[in-house]
């Protein structure tokens, strides 16, 4: 009786690929996060001015209230991003100045203890109203956005 041998398939290697095709495949995973990271970006509603307390802008790399000083309590606080890019509003209770919060190297955001609020990314033009209760004491306000707060987006506030 004949017997059969089985043996593996030979693998090939794909040949590679060049010219305009591999270009655009090699821009490919960075251009679906930059669409990801877009995506995820919220767009808030616009607020009304005439119902908030304060207004944040949030800049290429600024964050600039329209009050440094504010009632303590339940506040409305309005946050514009003025920005070419997608950018956060974190509400930090600290004595730490706004320049002087420790950096996660591994993920270029600044730690975020004492944390009271957050307004998640908005994109470029966004605008939202982010209601929070706050105590007396010493706030810093920073966009949380990887690097973002390295790049100066961080100012204080303080609450009577």
């Amino acid at each position: 009786m004949r017997r059969l041998l089985m043996t593996p398939a030979r693998l090939v290697a794909p040949r590679p690929v060049s010219g305009p095709i591999a270009r655009v495949a090699g821009a490919l995973p960075r251009l679906l996060l930059v669409a990801a990271i877009v995506s995820c970006a919220e767009t808030a509603p616009a607020f009304d001015a005439s119902s908030v307390q304060v207004v944040v802008e949030l800049r290429d790399y600024q964050v600039v209230p329209s009050a440094a000083t504010m009632k303590a309590g339940t506040a409305r606080i309005g946050v514009r991003n003025r920005g070419a890019q997608p950018h956060d509003l974190t509400i930090l209770r600290t004595q730490t100045a706004p320049d002087r919060l420790p950096v996660d190297g591994s993920s270029a955001k600044a730690r975020e203890d004492g944390l009271v609020a957050r307004q998640p990314e908005l994109r470029a033009g966004g605008s939202a109203r982010l209601d929070v209760t706050l105590e007396p004491g010493a706030y810093v306000l920073i966009c949380n956005v990887p690097g973002h707060y390295q790049l100066g987006m961080r100012t204080a506030l303080t609450v009577e």
